[in-house]
């Protein structure tokens, strides 16, 4: 028996995990990723977050 993976989830949005996420989303895969948010954020990072990675 065989299953087709379509969606995956990456726990941690630092280097490594963006790296491996934007590796699995151009190979087709629907990605989403997980992460702490740190409590020494101003209002404005929480507001807008983190640029998005370039893959």
């Amino acid at each position: 028996m065989t299953h087709r993976i379509k969606k995956v989830a990456v726990l941690g949005s630092g280097v490594m995990g963006t790296g491996i996420a934007c590796h699995l989303a151009n190979a087709g895969l629907e990605v989403i990723m997980l992460d702490i948010v740190p409590f020494d954020l101003d209002e404005k990072q929480k507001q807008y977050g983190s640029p998005k990675p370039n893959c």
